[in-house]
């Protein structure tokens, strides 16, 4: 009895497969191809800075682990060593985060002063009453139009 490989033409055997197992002609054996990431030889200094940046790391904080963007991680980092360094080192510290703005109010924030409290207060009872003064206005016009139609 003849196996079923004798008739081939080839030797069958470890890294040749049959004929109707083999990749056919013009077609990959891996159709979706192998995924094609962006080389970092192709970004700009921009693109890659902004990666590095925002890649996230393991900090630990009061004894807990916690991932942050390495940007966090930096302005943390230069908080703490102002905190334990020298006077000197405090003072650059605090001049470099006051250079970013770090101290800088920001929409963010909602510790408002009493006398911020109070402007917005004003100007939120300033245009109530312009809405009021342009609703009477209205109502004035519409009622002086209901007379004068029959």
């Amino acid at each position: 009895m003849m196996g079923h490989y004798d008739d081939r033409d080839y030797a069958v055997g470890k890294g040749k497969p049959p004929a109707e197992h083999q990749f056919k002609k013009g077609k990959s054996g891996n159709p979706r191809g192998p995924s094609h990431k962006k080389k970092a030889r192709d970004a700009t200094l921009e693109v890659l800075a902004h990666e590095a940046v925002n890649e996230m790391v393991s900090v630990f904080i009061n004894g807990r682990e916690r991932r942050l963007p390495k940007k966090q991680a930096i302005v943390l980092g230069i908080v703490n060593d102002g905190l334990a360094g020298t006077p000197a080192q405090r003072l650059k510290a605090l001049k470099a985060l006051k250079d970013i703005g770090a101290f800088d109010r920001t929409i963010e924030d909602h510790r408002l002063t009493p006398e911020m409290e109070q402007e917005r207060a004003m100007v939120l009872l300033n245009l109530l009453r312009e809405e009021g003064m342009r609703d009477d206005e209205m109502r004035h016009h519409f009622a002086e139009y209901n007379r004068s139609v029959p």
